[in-house]
């Protein structure tokens, strides 16, 4: 076992490399399926993007609170720990949850007035960060989201996803819908050794990486 502070070190080390790697992926994919969308305004692809885009910001302020809440001088001096925590939870709550919302919607689109469905999404964000606040839990959030990941995995079965160059296969939404999972299990409050999370996050890596190829290939 190494020592405390070594492992706070390790912790933050391997998140920092984390983040900016998942952060590039994200916005990378962001990036690439921009001209898609802007020749054919296709929603679907819309709701995909942006769904990349609120992944990336919430994997920012992830990376920036854990990093606020390891410094002793922010801590005692400009923001208390309690406050950090709801912060956190509703920032990261609300970013999060409409990565996972807007993913859901990349589905359901067509059936919906876009704007009540954008309207709705919102919603939802806020609900679930204000239901995770009352609880002070990031568990109870990380809970949610899992059901959310569940309906998005049945819309995956059950809808029958648009075939063309411009619309990701039901398989690259399956291998989202696995690691936004994955996300959530790094993120559910220290419940694994560093060397485990670790783990997890070389997956999740990996995993960004195949997306990204995927998406590469479909445009």
């Amino acid at each position: 076992m190494f020592p405390h502070h070594v492992v706070d070190l390790l912790d933050l080390s391997s998140d920092l490399i984390f983040t900016v790697t998942t952060v590039i992926f994200c916005f990378l994919i962001y990036l690439k399926t921009r001209e898609s969308y802007e020749l054919t305004k296709y929603k679907g692809i819309k709701y995909f993007r942006d769904a990349f885009l609120f992944f990336g910001i919430s994997y920012v302020l992830r990376f920036l609170f854990s990093l606020t809440l390891l410094s002793r001088v922010t801590n005692e001096l400009l923001l208390p720990k309690g406050l950090v925590m709801l912060l956190s939870i509703i920032l990261l709550g609300y970013f999060s949850t409409m990565g996972i919302v807007y993913l859901i919607f990349s589905f359901i689109w067509k059936k919906f007035d876009n704007k009540k469905l954008e309207i709705f999404g919102h919603g939802i964000a806020i609900a679930l960060s204000i239901v995770a606040l009352f609880t002070a839990s990031h568990l109870m959030l990380i809970s949610l989201q899992i059901i959310l990941l569940g309906i998005a995995l049945i819309l995956g079965f059950t809808t029958k996803l648009k075939v063309g160059k411009m619309s990701p296969t039901k398989g690259l939404y399956f291998l989202i819908i696995a690691l936004w999972f994955i996300n959530l299990i790094i993120t559910s409050e220290r419940l694994f050794t560093w060397e485990t999370e670790v783990f997890f996050q070389i997956t999740s890596i990996v995993v960004f990486a195949i997306i990204y190829h995927k998406i590469s290939k479909l445009i």
